[in-house]
This record gives structure tokens, C-alpha cells and sequence, in this order.
């Protein structure tokens, strides 16, 4: 992008390269199914107990003891009951404020009607599309026609080399524009394809770029550019509120996806230590497999299939938890170390009243 004079550092388009993160750990994160994650949490835990079993002292008899599977499985149901309950509980916290009266809810209609208008001004556009990936993309892409006005502005102009480093800008945005708004193309909300284009668009670099950017030419800026500029940095704030705004309710929405994980797994769960303390009877299982006894290789699944509800939770929790963290900040905020393009200017008072002199 641009020559090796730019002063313009553009970061990686994509959140994982911005944090240095592993493909494997954003899949494992965010873009893989949670059901999926849920399964391979399972797994590991139950590889790790045949690790423990192979590997670590251990005491076949304490198995088949009396009471021993029946103290183990009757821990797991006060455990499932007691995280069912908090479960539950937390998901009436964050929803309650779903529910509230007439007053509250026609204010929230009327912010979320306002801004809408807002951006269909600056989209020039009657009407913004209902679906928030949509919505999302409007944005970008009235972003992206901004920047290219912004670029076509200093091309044409008479001194177009003063103002490369602008033109570098428009050119990377425009272009991270483009793969953003491909990418949610067809998204449906909650999913990885609307989540992951969002935490990639990093709007609060591009605001603080264009922002320095124009201070530093400032005297080079025709008026026609300074007000380009200037719409650019307009259309990408949208972006700030509307991100928030779709946060909030994703997580809304991750939390009834936990809830409703959480009780999926949890009538099983107490299904199984039931018959494990009612019933079950390690001494009936004989044999091994791979020189590892049979009975623990039942009881061990067993046990980890109690485990599925919290499984569920841990799921759900790494993606929403991730996406907190990635998105904390709101508009010229940036939490991450990332590279200045200069030093902020500091004027001295004497020279900026003789400017305005």
C-alpha cells in the first residue's frame, strides 16, 4: 500500500492477525459451532482422565468400593442443579432489561428510529435494510464511497504528493471495505459469518487515522478535501454505536442459547447419576481394553457425559466472553499496542492567537 515514504502504517485486516492469534485458537474461540466445542471439551476431559488412570498412581479397588460411585454421581447433582439455577438466574438478569414499561420502550424505538434516519442521510439511501448484517454493510459500504470521493479529490488535485499519505489511507480503507462488506454478503445474525467481519473492522484505527492525518496536512487540504475528510470520519462513527448496539443483543442472544444449552444437557446429565448412584454396578464389568479396565472406561464416560452442561456453558461462554474483550472500547479508543503515526502536536497558546489573528 502506497510507497515506502507513506508515514501510513495500516494493521492487519483481520482481528487475528492484529492480536497475534492462532487460526486454530480464533476457530476454537469464536467461528467454530458450539455444540462442536462442547464435544471436544468433552473429549479432552475424558482423554485427560485415561491419562490420569494410565499414567498416575492409582487404585483399581476405590472403583468398586461401596459408595464410592454413589458419593461421586450424588456430588454431580447438587452441582447440576445448583448451575442450572444460577444459569437461569443470570439469563433473568441480562434480560430483564427486555422488559420494561411503555415509556422506556417507545424512547428505545425512537433512539434506534433516529439513527437509522442518520444513516440513511449519510448513505443517501430511503430506507436502511432491517437485517443487521445488512445494516452492518451499509455502513462499510458508505464508508468505502466516501474514501473514494476522498481519493478521487486529492488525484484531481493540483498537488496530489503533498496529500499521498491520505490517498494511501483512502486506498487501504477502501479496500478493507470491500472484504468486510463481502464477508457479510448473505450473514445471519449470531452466527460467525456476521460476528467475525465485525471484530475485523477496525474503525476506531481508521477515525484516529483520517482524524491525524487531517491535522498534519491541514494547511495542504483544499476546502473540497477537508470536507471529504470530514464525511469520511462521519460515516465511520456510525459504525461505533451500531457495533455496540448489535453487541448487546448478540450476547441477549448467547445467553438464551446458554440457558437453553444448559437445560438440554442437564435433564440427561441428572438422568445418568441417577441410575449411576440407583443401579449401577462396576463389579458386573469385566475385562479390559488396551490394558485399561472396562468398568473404568464406562464410568469414566459416564461421568464425563454428567459433565455436558457445563461443557455447554464454557462453550458459549469462550465466544462471548472473546467478543467482550475484543470490542470493550467504543470510538477513538484503541486497547491494543498499536503504532502512532506521529506525535500528537502540541502548539504553544502565543501561536495559535496569532493564527487566529
Amino acid at each position: 500500500m502506497g510507497s515506502d515514504s507513506d508515514a501510513v502504517t495500516r494493521p492487519a485486516d483481520t482481528m487475528r492477525e492484529r492480536v497475534g492469534e492462532t487460526r486454530v485458537k480464533i476457530w476454537f474461540l469464536i467461528s467454530a459451532n458450539r455444540w462442536l466445542v462442547t464435544g471436544v471439551i468433552l473429549a479432552v476431559t475424558y482423554a485427560l482422565l485415561l491419562v490420569f488412570h494410565v499414567f498416575g498412581p492409582t487404585e483399581p479397588r476405590q472403583l468398586t468400593a461401596t459408595g464410592s460411585i454413589t458419593s461421586l454421581f450424588g456430588s454431580m447433582v447438587i452441582a447440576i442443579v445448583t448451575s442450572v439455577t444460577l444459569v437461569l438466574s443470570i439469563s433473568q438478569f441480562v434480560l430483564a432489561g427486555e422488559i420494561g414499561p411503555l415509556g422506556e420502550q417507545r424512547e428505545r424505538m425512537t433512539n434506534e428510529t433516529e439513527f437509522r434516519e442518520q444513516v440513511e442521510d449519510a448513505a443517501n439511501i430511503g430506507v436502511s435494510p432491517v437485517e443487521p448484517a445488512r445494516f452492518l454493510q451499509t455502513l462499510v459500504k458508505t464508508a468505502e464511497t466516501r474514501a473514494r470521493s476522498l481519493h478521487e479529490i486529492i488525484t484531481e488535485g493540483d498537488h496530489p504528493e503533498r496529500l499521498e499519505e491520505i490517498g494511501a489511507f483512502a486506498d487501504g480503507l477502501i479496500d478493507h471495505s470491500q472484504t468486510v462488506s463481502d464477508d457479510l454478503t448473505d450473514a445471519d445474525f449470531g452466527s460467525f459469518e456476521t460476528l467475525l467481519p465485525v471484530l475485523n473492522y477496525n474503525y476506531s484505527w481508521k477515525i484516529f487515522t483520517a482524524r491525524t492525518l487531517r491535522d498534519k496536512h491541514a494547511e495542504s487540504l483544499s476546502a473540497e478535501a477537508d470536507a471529504a475528510l470530514e464525511d469520511l470520519i462521519e460515516s465511520l462513527r456510525f459504525f461505533g454505536p451500531a457495533r455496540e448496539h448489535f453487541k448487546t443483543l448478540y450476547v441477549q442472544w448467547e445467553i438464551i442459547n446458554i440457558s437453553r444449552g444448559v437445560l438440554y444437557g442437564a435433564m440427561p446429565a441428572l438422568a445418568i447419576a441417577g441410575y449411576m448412584m440407583l443401579e449401577f454396578d462396576a463389579a458386573q464389568i469385566t475385562g479390559s481394553v488396551a490394558g485399561i479396565s472396562t468398568a473404568y472406561l464406562v464410568v469414566s464416560a459416564l461421568y464425563v457425559l454428567t459433565l455436558s452442561p457445563f461443557a455447554v456453558l464454557l462453550a458459549y461462554l469462550l465466544r462471548v466472553l472473546t467478543v467482550m474483550k475484543r470490542t470493550l472500547a467504543i470510538g477513538p479508543f484503541i486497547l491494543r499496542e498499536t503504532e502512532q503515526l506521529e506525535p500528537v502536536r502540541h502548539e504553544d497558546p502565543s501561536e495559535v492567537r496569532a493564527k487566529e489573528r
